[in-house]
């Protein structure tokens, strides 16, 4: 299946709270010393502070006797952040993957060189990373007062197939609709697409201050690497690398266009 292409389009306002890619691998070593140098390496690009955060799993364990399964709570290592002071990129680095998080995305022309030099300086420090799995995923929030649009309903900014039954018509006559009556609204799909996969979430989200509302567009595209595919070292290997990003990024253009109708587009100020 593919998604239909669409002309990419950027928007003077740019819905985008976040755009994080990652990249898993196989687990690996995390030497201090590395982890010093790559420091070093990311403070003289911009990222200069620097946050470590516990992580833990939860394992079930088998019992006999046909008791009950029991959770374990295991160490799952640390994962290191290297982030600008103004917080707007930040590079997450653990043992299992490398993550580069964006929260004031302007174009896909800025965003890839920086997430390809941080993949480097990590390749430099620890080697050719055996890849498991790539995934670019972007958080769009369609806040209706920002964009002047309160009184206006979500079906004629949003498209159908995202909306269930806050669409126009499905549940009640047209007109009759009370969005206020829904407390939340959440939708998930997991879709394979030509060359990658997607996970699409949806929710409608209530702010705390005021309770108005706003709609979450969450889209993970991934992609899950075979045996025969290379593409782990960013200095020797780009071209793989790249290429599958580019799938990944033009899914992804061609999927908001086609979530939004013509009304939210002319709102969000297309250049």
């Amino acid at each position: 299946m593919k998604i239909a292409p669409t002309p990419r389009v950027v928007y003077g306002k740019n819905p985008l709270a976040e755009v994080v890619c990652q990249i898993r691998f196989q687990h690996l070593d995390l030497p201090a010393t590395a982890l010093d140098q790559l420091q070093q390496s990311l403070g003289g690009r911009g990222y200069s502070q620097r946050h470590d955060e516990s992580s833990f799993n939860v394992v079930i364990e088998p019992v006999q006797d046909g008791a009950p399964p029991v959770p374990r709570i295991v160490d799952g290592g640390s994962i290191h952040h290297f982030s600008q002071p103004g917080g707007g990129s930040k590079v997450s680095i653990s043992r299992e993957f490398i993550a580069f998080t964006s929260t004031d995305y302007r174009s896909w022309d800025e965003y890839l060189p920086g997430l390809l030099q941080a993949v480097t300086d990590f390749n430099h420090e620890v080697g050719t990373l055996a890849v498991t799995r790539i995934g670019l995923r972007y958080r769009d929030v369609i806040e209706r007062s920002v964009l002047g649009l309160e009184e206006t309903p979500w079906h004629e900014l949003i498209k159908p197939f995202l909306l269930g039954p806050l669409a126009n018509n499905a549940l009640c006559e047209d007109g009759e609709l009370d969005e206020d009556a829904f407390e939340s609204q959440v939708s998930q799909c997991l879709m394979r697409l030509d060359g990658c996969s997607l996970l699409l979430q949806t929710s409608l989200l209530t702010s705390v201050a005021d309770a108005s509302k706003a709609f979450l567009i969450d889209a993970d595209f991934f992609h899950e690497m075979d045996s025969n595919e290379e593409c782990g070292n960013a200095a020797s290997s780009s071209k793989e690398l790249v290429a599958l990003l580019e799938t990944l990024h033009s899914n992804a253009g061609a999927l908001f266009r086609r979530a939004i109708t013509e009304k939210l587009h002319g709102a969000l100020s297309p250049q």
